[in-house]
């Protein structure tokens, strides 16, 4: 292991579905039959889980066994409660299984809803893993329409600190806002609501506009498969 303890960096998003900017923790992984001296880290990665907005399940497709590691992974979120936490499933390594067969997982998994084949080594697939964690976090979001006071400037701040925002009209009224926000902070805010742009749009179109272990949080974007190549080359 590169460490035993979960390591957290922040990353920038490329699309505009979300809050760009979202924390994403590297943890130490699920392991059979596990060291006694490494229970603790093990312990900090399920509490990681457990806070964590979105669960990146990355598999070695690479291993014979890789189906049954995954679903004994599958088995131990259940057993925590983590269950219900959206998963992104990245199946990795596709690049040491010969063209033919990564091509038909590739189709395989295209089927199967928030799923990847990728390899991290030559970068393949990257683009498509961002899209699908883009995907995962934009359906904690729902749509609000307010008009905010302009003495409740926080609440405007923490929209954009939050949430995607979509339109901002400064008015004689208050400060028009068209957004995606969790839902706890759309209850807060809903005193604030007004109905406009929403009675026009349909929600699954503002759900996909034009184009991320995560939890919401500028700086710039990240090439993911320069990232991957010059990780193996280094």
């Amino acid at each position: 292991f590169a460490t035993l303890d979960p390591t957290t960096r922040k990353v920038k998003l490329p699309g505009y579905k979300t809050h760009p900017e979202v924390l994403l923790t590297d943890t130490v992984g699920f392991i059979q039959k596990l060291p006694t001296q490494l229970v603790a880290a093990f312990r900090a990665t399920l509490e990681e889980v457990r806070e964590a907005d979105v669960l990146v399940h990355v598999v070695d497709s690479s291993n014979p066994m890789w189906a049954k590691q995954e679903a004994a992974v599958i088995k131990v979120l259940q057993e925590i409660g983590c269950g219900d936490k959206p998963i992104v499933r990245v199946l990795n390594k596709i690049d040491l299984l010969g063209h033919e067969s990564s091509e038909q997982l590739k189709v395989e998994v295209a089927k199967t809803g928030l799923s990847v084949a990728v390899s991290s080594l030559t970068g393949d697939g990257m683009q498509d893993f961002v899209h699908f964690v883009e995907e995962a976090l934009v359906k904690m979001l729902v749509p609000i329409e307010l008009e905010i006071p302009y003495d409740k400037g926080d609440e405007l701040n923490m929209i954009h600190e939050v949430g995607n925002v979509e339109l901002v009209d400064y008015r004689a009224t208050g400060t028009y806002v068209l957004a995606r926000v969790p839902t706890a902070i759309a209850n807060r805010l809903s005193k604030y609501s007004v109905t406009e742009l929403l009675d026009e749009y349909d929600n699954n179109a503002i759900s996909n506009s034009d184009t991320a272990a995560v939890s919401s949080t500028g700086e710039e974007d990240i090439n993911w498969e320069r990232i991957a190549r010059g990780r193996h080359e280094a």
